[in-house]
């Protein structure tokens, strides 16, 4: 697995590297310090796997360069990275297109667990941001829903929904439901499309509140077992 690093601080891209270089992903970092040398490091870099973001950059917002980098390459996965971990940047970073949220004082394990969840195609985000969601103002949209139930899906849909909820890919919801997988696709569209939403980071976003348990990437994790 190849990982780009980006963050202003060098302590920060060496203390990570080392930790996934060591760790069982046996990753290949690659390091980028702001927009310019990101965008330098993915032309040069075309097998770039995952990328590692820091919310704070010296010479742009990372929630723009998110939106920027999810729109031009919106099949390469970001995980943001921040010494903050309100839920109301960590559901801004996600309906940004993020696949996932590392406070920066997660531990190694967390956070190698995180990125194997990611990587299949789940979405990580830390537990305390789904118990407590930010608020939104009531003229924003619709009041969210106070439960499952209330969303009208089927019993099927309802089953792939609270698997989403935790995070967990396509493969693993076939294994934790034992359906195939085009079918779960099927689902999961039927989802969105009920929802109005285009990604499962979106669906965690704004319903994670519903999860009557926040998954960890240690329980992820260990789907893939």
């Amino acid at each position: 697995m190849k990982i780009l690093i980006v963050d202003d601080h060098g302590l920060v891209r060496e203390g990570l590297q080392a930790i996934l270089s060591r760790s069982e992903l046996l990753a290949e970092c690659v390091q980028a310090w702001d927009a310019a040398s990101l965008w330098q490091q993915l032309e040069q870099h075309a097998d770039i796997d995952l990328v590692l973001m820091d919310i704070q950059l010296p010479d742009v917002s990372g929630l723009s360069l998110l939106e920027e980098l999810t729109q031009r390459l919106p099949q390469l996965p970001v995980i943001m990275l921040s010494a903050d971990h309100d839920a109301g940047i960590v559901h801004h970073s996600l309906e940004q297109g993020a696949r996932g949220f590392l406070p920066k004082s997660t531990l190694n394990q967390v956070l190698v667990s995180a990125i194997r969840l990611v990587a299949a195609g789940g979405v990580y985000v830390p537990p305390e941001a789904l118990q407590k969601p930010a608020a939104r103002p009531a003229a924003a949209g619709p009041q969210a829903p106070v439960s499952i139930a209330s969303l009208g899906f089927t019993a099927r849909q309802t089953d792939v929904f609270r698997l989403l909820l935790q995070g967990l890919s396509n493969k693993q919801i076939c294994r934790e439901l034992d359906l195939a997988e085009p079918t779960v696709k099927i689902h999961v569209r039927g989802i969105l499309r009920t929802l109005g939403v285009s990604s499962r980071a979106e669906v965690i976003a704004k319903y994670g509140m519903l999860s009557p348990s926040p998954s960890t990437p240690r329980q992820a994790a260990a789907a893939d077992h």
